[in-house]
């Protein structure tokens, strides 16, 4: 119970976290998705399940936030991520340094190519969205090395619930 009632908290935290302070935060135009690092560190401590539920509610909670006409992108994308790198997890090992920066890393090239992908499909009367290689690849980069920080203090976070 303690267990669940942390992730509530820890999604609740990613998510307002992301809107009030990450938000305004910009290198070279590209910016951190907390949720995002969020989902692909407890896929990585926990497995596919977690991953996916944490990935779901987080992405619900952003898109309802975010004011925009489409609910569900980002959090098709983040569950799709939890899930995937949950099912990464049993090839690969968590703890070691080099899968969460690629995990992390591959997960926001991911998210952000089913985002697209969605969006091309629902404004194919308009025109479609662009995106900046330059900047997702920053993004992308940035969001591994929270992913390293991230997955370590939530080790120990999730541990002591244990």
């Amino acid at each position: 119970m303690i267990r669940i009632i942390k992730l509530v908290l820890l999604v609740l935290g990613s998510v307002i976290l992301q809107n009030s302070i990450v938000a305004h935060l910009s290198m070279f135009g590209s910016k951190a998705s907390v949720p995002l690092v969020l989902t692909v560190s407890i896929a990585l401590l926990k497995g596919s399940l977690f991953g996916e539920v944490v990935g779901f509610s987080s992405g619900l909670l952003c898109d309802l936030s975010s004011g925009g006409p489409f609910v569900g992108i980002q959090s098709l994308g983040l569950a799709l991520v939890g899930f995937l790198v949950g099912l990464m997890r049993l090839r690969f090992y968590s703890e070691s340094i080099a899968t969460q920066a690629i995990s992390g890393f591959s997960a926001t090239l991911f998210e952000k190519l089913i985002s697209l992908f969605v969006l091309s499909i629902l404004l194919s009367n308009i025109s479609s969205p662009r995106i900046r290689f330059q900047g997702l690849l920053l993004t992308a980069l940035v969001n591994s090395i929270l992913t390293i920080l991230i997955f370590r203090v939530l080790k120990k976070m999730l541990k002591e619930s244990d």
